[in-house]
């Protein structure tokens, strides 16, 4: 290993001037506070770091063979309130390493993501500890600058803080075995932006990857899979924990959630049905239930776009795509709970957004500056579930990232708009609905009467039968063949109960004097498990999203009555339907051995046996929903029991054959 070599003490700030004296000591510090004032972000110092490091690598993957593999390695101690980041890169020769620090001063080009020539200087003197350590191929140097910030603040101060030789070595002991690059390490303290690392409360590996991700260099917009990441975190108690990402690239919100399309992909689909014939908004359950859809778009895409009707750009707008080829994402999802889930899954400081609704400007590859909502004119309250980054070339934020040029901030608030107000609004309903909850049924007042008058049966006469010993030790169901008839699917309907494998439905009672056949209850309570969807121990789950909902109105949750139907066949049911006997409106679940097909051109049934479409499962047991095709409305829950048995026995199987049944 090459050795450090030993240096004389030298103050970075004669790379700016030339002449010593308190005059240019005042005009400097004033510049360099003026630096320092345009940095306000929290994961500046981050940002800084991270962009230094990506350029050096992908410069030096240019000049490098093949062999090479380009990493970055991030330390963040939460105990001790430092952040550490080494690279692989290119490193400092003695010139760039005795001068980079003074502001204006950059050896950068317009290629690079910073070249202004202020990140180093925001690094080295708005902070009282920073060790900076550079290899080349014939320059090897570990230097450390001390008091800097609190230099910047005092009035009389002694001296210039200067950058000496650091004879304890490098912070990161990987600087170590490097044949080239750069190790940075920062320490926080009550002087410095952000004071301590513990404030955001994040404290895993995998969360700060994620953070990162969104809110610095390695949330690249065109991703780089030859750069390796690896992330260390040490938390408060010490304990240390790491992640390691072969790629860099924006954490995109379509990749947070269990079920999304593409834009294009479902504008495709509905093409094709259209041209077949067939109602285009009648889409196979792939593209529909949707947690979001998302697309990404060239600048041709959006000049392409501007011959529809509801996508017509200015001439203004015209030339802002000539001059910075502007690319775009979106991302539309059903609900903002999609990113308070997101959010919280991180275990931020409550109430803090990393990930969230409006629009990321990125510029040199990377996010600059903050969230801009979206400014919209109708639709109002959509603007939050709608995630637009815009990216242009040619095109740098202020000092500090802080922000663009107006004419800049303006075009990506109008093509949001446009797209929200066009072609976003056709596949709206693609989404899933946004309540969670299955639509109000309407009821007649003798049903209104039945359900009351068994609500106060069953508070004055409850059953309860609670053991232990039940059902064991046999875990087998005692009913031997095949249902034959009704009366066979109500009792092996009730064994599944019993047995807890269908775990969200409470029966109330049956009823020979009405239409119906009976009344249940979805009952909701703890533990968390009997109700969350797990592939192998609980298949008939629900999503920890959809609980979630569940636990905000406490557990446990009893809803009111619902009317609950038997039949052998759906097609039993469908006759009733279509001879006003019984009204889909009243009714909520309906128990049946098999489906038939008569509902076929009046109903499309999803089935929740494809994992794909677990999220439409609002509690534990259900199999299927049948749908209106002429309102497109949620008609009725179902649970086929011939299905869900072999589904059991077979899931891969089953799947396969749920696809090929009910996908249009």
């Amino acid at each position: 290993m090459q050795s450090a070599e030993k240096f004389q003490p030298f103050d970075p700030l004669q790379a700016k001037y030339t002449v010593k004296g308190d005059v240019a000591t005042r005009a400097l510090k004033r510049e360099i506070n003026n630096i320092l004032n345009s940095y306000v972000g929290w994961f500046d110092p981050f940002c800084e770091l991270i962009q230094n490091s990506l350029d050096s690598l992908e410069e030096r993957t240019l000049s490098e063979p093949e062999s090479y593999k380009p990493i970055i390695w991030i330390t963040i101690n939460i105990k001790d309130n430092y952040v550490i980041v080494t690279d692989n890169g290119t490193g400092l020769d003695e010139q760039k390493f005795k001068s980079f620090l003074a502001p204006d001063f950059s050896f950068k080009s317009g290629n690079t993501r910073g070249h202004k020539g202020v990140g180093a200087t925001y690094l080295a003197y708005g902070f009282n500890h920073m060790q900076v350590c550079t290899k080349t191929g014939d320059f090897t140097a570990i230097g450390k600058m001390i008091n800097a910030r609190k230099w910047l603040n005092d009035e009389n101060p002694a001296g210039n803080p200067v950058v000496i030789f650091d004879d304890t070595g490098s912070k990161d002991y990987k600087f170590n075995d490097l044949d080239k690059g750069v190790s940075f390490f920062l320490q926080f303290d009550k002087y410095t932006h952000p004071k301590k690392l513990s404030w955001i409360k994040a404290d895993s590996a995998n969360a700060w990857l994620k953070i990162l991700a969104v809110k610095t260099g390695l949330g690249a917009y065109f991703e780089n899979d030859s750069i390796h990441v690896e992330l260390t975190v040490v938390n408060k108690e010490g304990i240390i924990d790491a992640v390691t990402q072969k790629h860099v690239s924006y954490l995109w919100p379509h990749e947070i959630v269990k079920k999304s399309a593409s834009f294009k992909e479902i504008t495709t689909k509905r093409d094709e049905l259209y041209d077949k014939g067939k109602d285009p908004n009648k889409l196979p359950s792939s593209y529909t239930n949707l947690d979001m859809f998302y697309e990404f778009f060239s600048a041709e895409d959006i000049l392409e776009m501007s011959n529809s009707n509801t996508f017509k750009l200015t001439k203004d707008e015209m030339e802002i795509i000539e001059k910075f080829n502007p690319s775009v994402y979106f991302s539309y999802t059903f609900s903002l709970k999609v990113w308070k889930s997101f959010n919280e899954s991180l275990n931020i400081r409550e109430n803090y957004k990393i990930l969230y609704g409006g629009i990321q400007i990125f510029a040199d590859n990377m996010p600059q500056g903050e969230l801009i909502q979206i400014p919209l004119n109708r639709n109002i309250g959509r603007q939050n579930q709608v995630h637009v980054a815009v990216h242009f070339d040619n095109c740098s934020a202020d000092l500090g990232r802080k922000g663009f040029q107006s004419e800049i901030v303006e075009f990506t608030k109008e093509i949001a708009k446009k797209l929200i107000d066009g072609p976003l609004q056709k596949l709206k309903f693609t989404l899933k609905t946004n309540t969670g909850a299955a639509p109000d049924i309407f009821r007649e007042t003798e049903v209104e009467n039945w359900k009351e008058e068994m609500v106060n049966y069953e508070s004055s006469n409850p059953l309860k039968l609670i053991s232990e010993h039940f059902f064991l030790p046999l875990r087998k169901i005692s009913i031997t063949s095949i249902p034959s008839r009704e009366q066979d699917v109500i009792a092996l309907f009730n064994q599944l109960l019993a047995g807890g494998i269908i775990r969200g439905i409470r029966i109330m009672s049956t009823n020979e004097r009405l239409t119906y056949d009976g009344l249940y209850k979805i009952v909701v309570e703890e533990p968390d498990d009997n109700h969350l969807f797990h592939e192998q121990t609980n298949p008939l789950g629900i999503l920890k999203e959809v609980l979630e909902a569940y636990k905000e109105r406490k557990l446990p949750f009893i809803s009111k009555p619902k009317i609950l139907e038997y039949k052998y066949s759906l097609d039993g049911l469908i006759e009733n339907l279509e001879d006003g006997s019984k009204n889909s409106n009243d009714i909520g679940l309906v128990v049946v051995w098999e489906t038939g097909e008569n509902y076929i051109g009046s109903y499309k049934i999803t089935s929740l046996l494809d994992e794909d479409n677990i999220s439409s499962r609002q509690y534990h047991g259900v199999t299927h929903v049948m749908t209106n095709l002429n309102t497109n409305q949620r008609e009725m829950d179902l649970i086929v029991l011939s299905e869900l048995i072999e589904y059991l026995n077979n899931p891969l199987d089953t799947q396969v054959k749920q696809k090929e049944k009910y996908e249009d």
